[in-house]
């Protein structure tokens, strides 16, 4: 066997290992995934992920959209009534 594969046989242990004792060690009563769950929950404010997370769902759903449709079907507008007026207005006054 050459040491290459020795190393990473040794390194692949180790991870397991590694993994193992995160989710299933017991440290105060807890193991130590759960551990760092709590301390992420306290860091991040959920509503601010759920917030970013339905953002990125909404985006891929447009994305997935654009994609899917057939050529011939019109742009999808996204412009709202007020900003339609809005442009509207400043071209009725350049004229």
């Amino acid at each position: 066997m050459s040491m290459g594969a020795l190393k990473f046989i040794v390194w692949t242990v180790c991870a397991v290992g590694l993994g193992i004792f995160l989710s299933s060690g017991n440290v105060d009563g807890r193991t130590p995934l759960q551990h760092m769950e709590r301390a992420w929950k306290r860091a991040v404010k959920p509503d601010t992920m759920d917030r970013m997370k339905d953002g990125l769902e909404d985006a891929y759903e447009d994305a997935k959209g654009a994609v899917s449709r057939s050529t011939d079907a019109a742009p999808r507008e996204r412009i709202t009534a007020e900003d339609r007026a809005a442009v509207d207005r400043i071209i009725a006054k350049k004229k």
